[in-house]
């Protein structure tokens, strides 16, 4: 029989985790709160237009698609034999997100992949509200309108079919872990991010922002992030379904976008935004960021560490931010987490505040509510300016008549000249009937065969007089498409005579290459001319 003392610890302890299980079921429910709206934010943005925004989620959409058909083996990828990703080449490092994509390719892959940027970005957002839920940071639910909307760029690129997204979850993650020291599980996430997405060098960058944050606090060295980074993404690279061509592609990735140029005109992505662009579009983000700088008391870090990791993680990605407006996804969120989390005992220390008359109270009230009110109005409008955005994107059908066309009538594998690197995913998500000359990244191009891009180069730009016999001879490729808008091109190919229209419409142009001995119209010369690059196909 229990004694009176024994009973009041059982009962006390009772009334313990019964708090602790009311105190975490309510967190839970904040979380789940906190996403069914940023969910709605992200619906609203997304379906303002019916494109899939940004080219490559075409590709990732069809990709998953293929990937769940051919379950549970591996398709192969055959569809751009020119490139670094042939056949016997390829790499998916986007795997664990093309996994993660299948639940929506049942159905119209249109509908599927926008509903899987809105799934996804959600969470993403969500995830950094649950840090501040998880450290009670005062006002977070005042926090959380910052967090989705301090910058419209940030909120147009969360609503493209991409893993950035979801890379930004496992950032969230990783933060949370670092600061927790969970060593193993950080080692655990960054393998997955391995999985995921090519950027997980960033997580590895957020551990070593704590050692240095830890530095700076009590002049301790502090490596297990790092070290637990390095394992994590050391076996995730190993123990991978592409082992070891995803070590030859890493490297490709590294040495052609870490530097300050690039060997060919890449995607906009990678080059930095006008100073103004990003400043005013995200001008929140730049007003929390400045101002809980000012505010930060370095004297404190000894007491609370978190401000000045997050200060440093959130300056270590603006200034990549300013490199490449890819970043951009990252920067605005986590420059709100700084700011949140460096007002947090400044927040909770308010009532040592004395503001000795009614005046500088009313004052500083109507401060406060002016500052509220612009800031709402400004998060209104970055999302209404989101959406427009994603309204004004190109019809999702652009590539549907031609790819259509081609797939009634041309060889299955055949090869077909793409005069737009960029232009692929499209291709690809209507027709997998053939293949491909240069897609996803024109440097897959390049890195595998530099002659054969500088002449892809010269034709599309319309610097050849005969393309017709360096697509044929050199390319092996009997058809081509262009977009309607590729006006260099086209003016040559019109002039040469080595072309056919066989399909035209509003968007796009497929076009047959004549024959060496077949007459060309009335006027137009034959295409034996002069250009010495016809040579045999690049294999």
């Amino acid at each position: 029989m229990l004694s009176t003392e024994d009973l009041i610890l059982k009962q006390a302890a009772s009334e313990v985790k019964s708090a602790i299980w009311r105190a975490a079921r309510l967190k839970t429910v904040q979380v789940i709160a906190a996403f069914i709206l940023i969910l709605a934010v992200m619906v609203k943005i997304e379906f303002g237009g019916p494109a899939i925004l940004d080219n490559d989620g075409y590709y990732h959409i069809r990709w998953s698609k293929m990937l769940r058909e051919s379950a549970p083996h591996l398709p192969k990828f055959k569809w751009l034999p020119l490139t670094t990703l042939n056949q016997e080449s390829y790499v998916d490092h986007h795997f664990l997100f093309h996994v993660l994509l299948i639940p929506f390719t049942f159905g119209d892959l249109r509908i599927g992949a926008k509903a899987a940027a809105c799934v996804f970005s959600a969470l993403a957002i969500a995830s950094l509200f649950w840090l501040m839920v998880v450290y009670e940071v005062p006002y977070r639910w005042l926090w959380l309108v910052p967090l989705v909307g301090s910058s419209e760029p940030f909120l147009y690129r969360m609503s493209m079919t991409r893993a950035p997204s979801l890379s930004l979850l496992l950032l969230a993650v990783g933060v949370f872990l670092i600061l927790k020291r969970k060593w193993i599980w950080l080692a655990a996430s960054a393998f997955v991010f391995v999985w995921l997405y090519s950027l997980f060098p960033l997580l590895f960058a957020f551990a070593g922002a704590y050692s240095l944050a830890a530095y700076l606090t009590d002049r301790r060295i502090d490596l297990w992030g790092p070290l637990s980074c390095a394992a994590g993404i050391g076996a995730g690279l190993v123990i991978n379904p592409y082992f070891p061509r995803n070590l030859l592609l890493f490297k490709e990735h590294v040495f052609d976008k870490a530097g300050a140029s690039y060997a060919v005109d890449v995607g906009v992505e990678w080059y930095p935004y006008d100073t103004w662009v990003i400043v005013g579009g995200s001008a929140i983000a730049f007003v929390l960021f400045v101002a809980a700088l000012l505010a930060f008391d370095f004297r404190e870090r000894k007491t609370d560490i978190k401000p000045l990791f997050l200060f440093i993680v959130s300056a270590m990605l603006l200034v990549i931010a300013f490199k490449s407006r890819r970043f951009i996804e990252y920067w605005p969120p986590f420059a709100v987490l700084q700011a949140a989390f460096t007002f947090a005992p400044i927040i909770a220390n308010k009532g040592q505040i004395r503001f000795p008359s009614i005046w500088d109270r009313g004052i500083a009230a109507i401060a406060a509510a002016a500052l509220t009110v612009t800031f709402a109005v400004v998060v209104g409008f970055n999302i209404h300016q989101a959406r427009k955005d994603v309204s004004t994107e190109p019809s999702p059908y652009t590539y549907k008549g031609a790819s259509e066309w081609l797939v009634a009538n041309t060889p299955e594998g055949s090869m077909v000249f793409n005069t737009d690197w960029d232009t692929f995913p499209a291709l690809f998500y209507y027709n997998s009937h053939n293949t491909y000359i240069v897609g996803l990244d024109p440097t897959y191009l390049y890195d595998r065969d530099p002659d054969a891009w500088k002449v892809y180069a010269d034709v599309t730009l319309g610097n050849k007089d005969h393309p017709g016999s360096i697509i044929r001879d050199r390319f092996r490729a009997n058809y081509v498409v262009t977009g309607s808008e590729h006006s260099d091109f086209m003016e040559v190919a019109e002039k040469s005579g080595d072309f056919e229209k066989v399909y035209v419409d509003q968007y796009a142009t497929v076009l047959r290459v004549r024959g060496p001995d077949e007459p060309r119209p009335p006027g137009q010369d034959s295409d034996d001319d002069d250009d010495d690059d016809s040579g045999q196909a690049t294999q």
